[in-house]
């Protein structure tokens, strides 16, 4: 019974660990010919601040007709 608790911890942990990876991207405004307008600079981050990140330039750029390109650096 020790054991099996020992080990759904370890599980647990290890879960835990693994949902809170930091990702590293990079945002860019892009004017209606997919053209860079911006580049933000990289950010390692969570799910949930890289989210954040990404609202950020829509909310910085969208209201002036440019889009928002987010992900893994190429």
């Amino acid at each position: 019974m020790k054991r099996i608790a020992t080990l759904s911890s370890l599980l647990l942990i290890i879960m835990l660990l693994g949902s809170s990876c930091k990702k590293c991207h990079v945002c860019t405004a892009l004017d209606e010919d997919n053209n860079a307008v911006y580049n933000y600079p990289e950010v390692c981050a969570t799910n949930s601040d890289l989210e954040a990140y990404r609202e950020r330039c829509e909310s910085e750029y969208g209201p002036f007709g440019f889009t928002c390109s987010c992900g893994p650096r190429e």
